[in-house]
């Protein structure tokens, strides 16, 4: 589907703010260097996003849509549901990690942004999450998983999102610990989770 005008400048607009966000951060940006960027006047903007908080939250929307796109894409070419978890896991994390100035510019300015950093964490955490149901209630109608009942799987599905959580944190802010520990971190916590999945009771 062709792009209207108005799609097309406000993807540009994305684009150069998500250069200028990477290189400065969100709190050292101001509406008037991502006018600057496009050689545009700051007023034109404002037909468009009415501050650099939302334009900002258009570029994690924009980032985060590629994720969930790239996790889906992934997950449908795997045929069980270990095989399904452990590709969502995995690419959720590469994502990431071809994303890392973007999250560390969140780590940098989360205490000057907690509402809008925590409506954004909300509205793709509640995303993930029902990804890890639908893995796990595939995973119970297969008979790889041992769940009983909704209760026990939303607590199930809570304790893995919040597991995969932990150690995409721990890559993004721990500088001292290098790529190929965090990958050896990642795939025993996925063992483990998988393991925990099959002997639930």
């Amino acid at each position: 589907m062709e792009l209207t005008k108005d799609e097309i400048i406000k993807a540009s607009i994305i684009e150069a703010a998500q250069k200028l966000f990477q290189h400065y951060g969100l709190s050292k940006t101001t509406m008037e260097d991502i006018a600057k960027s496009l050689n545009k006047s700051k007023g034109s903007l404002y037909y468009y996003f009415t501050t650099k908080e939302q334009i900002f939250e258009a570029v994690v929307q924009k980032e985060k849509n590629i994720i969930l796109n790239d996790i889906k894409t992934a997950m449908a070419q795997a045929n069980t549901a270990e095989e399904k978890f452990k590709v969502f896991a995995l690419t959720k994390f590469n994502e990431i990690k071809k994303r890392e100035i973007l999250y560390k510019i969140i780590h940098d300015d989360i205490l000057d942004n907690v509402c809008l950093f925590q409506m954004i964490r909300k509205r793709y955490d509640s995303i993930e999450l029902e990804i890890i149901k639908e893995i796990l209630t595939f995973g119970i109608k297969n008979k790889e998983f041992g769940i009983n009942g909704n209760k026990q799987l939303d607590a199930v599905a809570l304790v893995c999102a919040i597991t995969l959580r932990g150690v995409q944190m721990d890559f993004i802010f721990d500088t001292n610990t290098d790529c190929s520990a965090n990958d050896d971190l990642l795939n025993v916590s996925i063992d483990m989770l998988v393991k925990a999945l099959k002997n639930c009771k």
